[in-house]
């Protein structure tokens, strides 16, 4: 199966790039509360500490069919583009990882690096080295945060249970809150993974909570690569992100619908994204000085021209909103809620 942004080719590839798929903080006290749970050190490469047996066999049905695993996993193989990000805040360390940009020196993002401790687990790109995983004689593959690919998770449920895309859901789409609940299941930690959304939910309903002045603003999300801009739909995970902080989408936004995540924009449409914030991601992370001279018509927009758009420049924010999982969503927070506040108050 391949997705919209497969199609349009390897610049917007939602696998390479930001194309990740929902996530999100007040003080600092709190974030950290929420970053990793309380699950301690890092344990060795693919193991699942303390996964009581009690919790075998567990079914859990995706895509394709109920998956059984039988007892607890020793070795678990992360190849969902975030599907790791799950793991590292149980406290669990992947005998492999996927990543989806080079920036990504261990092959997590920057949010999930002190999880690592000093693991280096096996380094999983697109497309996926099956000769890898088998190599690394996993007893549980992951592949939640997919495309859902069947080609693909055939060949992996050759090699071990694996738990791939949910039913009824787009690729690489998955809400972070399943996404933590079928792997936290998946091997034996489901009490843990459902205080890791309670506490991560906690921490996003206080930041709006906190932040009147986000009820009801307008905001368009763009995406910039190359010469090209896009904007973000509903279906998409940083939209959902900032929604529920208390924005509302904008009327174009609004108006895309959920069958993409997100849609090609033309210059001549630039004034149709125009909202109370127009927030801009660039694949190069970009200044905003940057981002104007490469996209003009962003620059001579109504918009930009009444100070209404905020260029993400830390590439790792953009990274962690795009991720929009249970570990990066209070990274993805700490660096997008000063620039609301410095728009709206």
């Amino acid at each position: 199966m391949t997705n919209e942004a497969d199609r349009l080719g390897p610049t917007w590839s939602r696998r390479r790039f930001l194309g990740l798929g929902a996530a999100v903080a007040g003080s600092a006290a709190v974030l950290s509360a929420c970053g990793g749970g309380e699950a301690g050190a890092p344990a060795p490469p693919g193991s699942s500490p303390t996964a009581p047996a009690g919790s075998f066999p567990v079914t859990i049905t995706d895509k394709f069919g109920p998956v059984t695993i039988k007892q607890p996993p020793v070795r678990v193989a992360s190849v969902g583009r975030t599907d790791h990000d799950v793991l590292l805040a149980l406290g669990i360390v992947p005998a492999c990882v996927y990543r989806f940009v080079p920036a990504m020196t261990r092959g997590v993002g920057v949010w999930a690096e002190p999880k690592l401790g000093a693991a280096n687990p096996e380094i999983i790109t697109n497309p996926i080295s099956f000769e890898k995983v088998a190599a690394l004689r996993p007893d549980l593959i992951l592949d939640v945060q997919a495309t859902g690919d069947e080609a693909e998770y055939r060949t992996l449920s050759n090699l071990a249970p694996t738990i791939g895309l949910p039913p009824n859901t787009s690729p690489n789409s998955v809400a972070w809150q399943d996404s933590t609940r079928i792997i936290s299941t998946a091997v034996g930690r489901k009490a843990d993974g459902e205080k890791l959304v309670s506490d991560t939910e906690a921490v996003l309903a206080k930041i709006k909570a906190d932040n009147p002045s986000f009820h009801g603003k307008t905001v368009s999300v763009l995406i910039g690569s190359g010469r090209q801009l896009g904007v973000y739909t509903t279906a998409d995970t940083r939209t959902k992100l900032l929604t529920s902080l208390g924005l509302v989408p904008s009327p174009y936004v609004a108006g895309l619908g959920e069958s993409k995540f997100f849609v090609e924009l033309s210059p001549e449409l630039i004034n149709d994204v125009d909202a109370d914030i127009v927030l801009v991601l660039t694949r190069e992370g970009l200044s905003k000085a940057d981002t104007f001279a490469q996209y003009p018509a962003l620059a001579a927009s109504r918009a930009a021209q009444q100070n209404r758009v905020t260029v993400v420049e830390d590439f790792n924010v953009s990274l962690a909103l795009a991720a929009g999982s249970v570990l990066s969503i209070p990274y993805a927070v700490n660096g997008l809620v000063p620039m609301l506040k410095s728009k709206f108050g």
